[in-house]
């Protein structure tokens, strides 16, 4: 199989020295270019193919934040990986807002080698470069306006607290996914795993969301013609559903408090493939819903046939590119399989979302 590249880009020469003999172990599984300037990046790209793009944040004429944009907009295929150390909130929230991960200095070589493995999972999860390529230029999903409005209206107050904007962004799937993809993309600043909302809230605190909503463009609410055309207050209606099921499955097999959270966040997100075919395939969506009516089949099978790939593949590529737990990617990617027995061994989690999918279709 053809190596995939890895682009590293920093000013620093020594930096880039330092890079090279820390990772020359990892050369048997990844070509690698190093580069010192953001010009000198882009010319890489027009040259070769570049799978995954590491950047330094501050580097003169073209900083980091501008050659992510840069690539976002030209080559959104490209996982983007921030290589930096501590920022300024609004500096980090511009980054933020277009970067897949950040690895923090001083970044280790098991750090480095965990986050590409993920990476490279990615290649089995899906084959349609054409999706491929939308996935990894989203920023931002619709979110349901009335929740929207009360998370802004809640953000616009100084005592507001981290409990109560938890407690907005847990009935939202659009919301919900963009505070995940925030915590988990620092690989790892953290020194455990956030394993629950609330923890993931209090993690970035309301100042950092209050910034993420009103001034960067990852919070969005769904259109008017969106909301009224594809209905999609039955798709959040399903989805909580789903999610309060899910936990209590959970519960009833006395699984761990952290199994119930994962079990609720992943029947959340169960059907969050449709908001993305919603928000950015919308003539697609569209006959696929006409089709659906008309004939009576699943959606799965009508997407097979007219994308060549379900949401549930969509959605579960989005959440694993985003570095979401694995189980949360299982739940997702494998809620409307005929037969758990499908997947080999079953999560807790995965289980629990499947039969509550199957009871409420029941």
């Amino acid at each position: 199989m053809t190596k995939k590249t890895i682009l590293f880009v920093d000013d620093d020469i020594n930096i880039l020295k330092g890079l090279r003999r820390m990772l020359y172990p990892l050369r048997e599984k990844w070509d690698m270019c190093f580069v010192d300037s953001g010009a000198e990046a882009l010319l890489t790209m027009q040259e070769k193919i570049i799978s995954v793009l590491v950047t330094d944040m501050r580097m003169p004429a073209m900083n980091g934040v501008q050659l992510l944009e840069t690539v976002q907009q030209k080559h959104p295929e490209i996982v983007r990986i921030m290589l930096t150390g501590q920022l300024d909130m609004e500096t980090y929230s511009e980054a933020i807002a277009l970067s897949h991960y950040f690895l923090w200095k001083p970044t280790k070589f098991e750090d480095f080698d965990a986050l590409f493995n993920r990476i490279k999972e990615l290649d089995t999860a899906l084959q349609n470069e054409k999706l491929i390529r939308l996935i990894g230029g989203i920023t931002s999903l619709p979110s349901l306006p009335t929740l929207f409005i009360r998370l802004t209206a809640l953000l616009d107050q100084q005592e507001t607290d981290c409990i109560q904007i938890a407690g907005v962004i847990k009935e939202d799937i659009a919301m919900t996914a963009q505070v995940l993809k925030l915590v988990n993309s620092s690989f790892l600043g953290l020194t455990r795993r956030l394993e629950s909302l609330e923890e993931a809230v209090a993690y970035l605190g309301v100042n950092m969301i209050r910034n993420l909503v009103l001034v960067q463009p990852l919070f969005s609410q769904c259109t008017s013609e969106e909301f009224n055309e594809f209905q999609l207050n039955t798709l959040w209606k399903h989805s909580f559903s789903i999610a309060q099921l899910s936990k209590q499955i959970a519960a009833d097999k006395k699984n761990s408090l952290t199994m119930q959270d994962y079990a609720y966040l992943a029947g959340l997100l169960h059907d969050i493939g449709k908001l993305i075919l919603v928000r950015y395939l919308p003539d697609d969506y569209r006959k696929i819903r006409e089709s659906v009516q008309q004939t009576g089949r699943t959606y799965s099978v009508v997407e097979q046939e007219i994308l060549g790939v379900d949401h549930a593949t969509i959605g579960g590529y989005l959440v694993s590119f985003w570095g979401f737990p694995r189980r949360i990617i299982e739940g997702v990617t494998f809620h409307q399989i005929d037969s758990l027995e499908e997947v080999g061994p079953i999560s807790p989690v995965l289980e629990a979302v499947w039969q509550a999918n199957r009871e409420q279709q029941g």
